[in-house]
């Protein structure tokens, strides 16, 4: 979905989508996931400069769609609506930078830990003290892919997290236990 210089901006609705880069053996990385209310190539659409990360829905999505010139034009003569775009896009980076610190410094079990809260939080409160229901799922091999682990440690770690009790699945929908989150070093929440 990157637009470059001529390309769109996009809005998604429903869905999801990812950030992802691909390494010199063309091995596709997730280095962000996208959730409904976000934007999609809205940097390089407003600086008109190419960025090397790929932007792409994952699921099946609703996506909306307006050419950089209308985006442009719009944000630049709203001062209110370039306020809300920017506290976004640093919203986005800041998520970004936690990825890559989390996966450079903490452990498999500890980032899976990390990225579990993040997903809950995204999109619902937290239920400090009970089940927690992820908002989405994703696949073994997504994890491993957003992680930065081999999907044979993934799948290790919720077996694990099954047997403890901290994980549980009804039908199609997975929840986890408040006490995951307990004694987790989480510096969303520093000031």
């Amino acid at each position: 979905m990157n637009g470059g210089p001529e390309g769109k901006f996009y809005y998604l609705k429903k869905g999801l989508a990812a950030f992802s880069f691909q390494d010199k053996h063309e091995r596709s990385f997730i280095f962000s996931l996208v959730i409904p209310g976000r934007a999609l190539a809205d940097i390089d659409g407003l600086t008109r400069e190419l960025v090397n990360v790929t932007d792409s829905v994952i699921r099946p999505s609703e996506v909306l769609s307006i050419t950089y010139d209308v985006w442009q034009k719009h944000i630049g003569n709203n001062p209110e609506l370039m306020l809300l775009y920017t506290k976004g896009v640093v919203a986005k980076e800041e998520t970004h930078m936690e990825a890559m610190i989390a996966n450079y410094t903490l452990s498999v079990p500890e980032r899976l830990r990390v990225f579990l809260k993040v997903l809950v939080t995204s999109y619902n409160p937290e239920i400090k003290e009970g089940w927690n229901m992820l908002p989405i799922y994703l696949s073994h091999r997504e994890y491993a892919q957003i992680l930065g682990a081999s999907e044979v440690t993934v799948c290790r770690t919720v077996v694990e997290m099954y047997e403890k009790k901290l994980m549980s699945r009804n039908k199609r929908n997975i929840y986890v236990h408040s006490s995951l989150f307990e004694n987790m070093y989480d510096w969303t929440e520093m000031q």
